[in-house]
């Protein structure tokens, strides 16, 4: 294994104090390698959502260039628009709090 030294502050040397004391890690570098996997998991996660993202972003690209898009250029068609998606909401939640099955529109 790699030995590598690091400088932490007072605070996080007592924390590490305190965890391998605690019987929680056998010692301070059993503590570091653990917090290490988990910045790595939240890395990796952080990653995997920007991705999705980007993905999506992409279909709502394509789906303008292809012509997939509605225009809500008036105050009364932003209503109308929100209103029914509102409604097809709540008709979804009831189905799902019934235990039906949902399908997407």
């Amino acid at each position: 294994m790699l030995t590598q030294n690091v400088n932490l502050t007072e605070t996080q040397a007592e924390f590490i104090r305190k965890c391998v004391d605690s019987g929680d890690y056998n010692n301070a570098s059993e503590l570091v390698r653990e917090a290490l996997r988990l910045l790595q998991a939240q890395k990796d996660e952080q990653q995997a959502k920007l991705q999705q993202l980007r993905a999506e972003l992409q279909k709502g690209y394509d789906a303008r260039e292809e012509g997939r898009f509605i225009t809500l250029d008036t105050k009364a068609k932003r209503a109308t628009y929100f209103e029914d998606v509102n409604r097809r909401g709540q008709e979804r939640l009831l189905k799902e709090a019934n235990g039906s099955p949902t399908s997407t529109e």
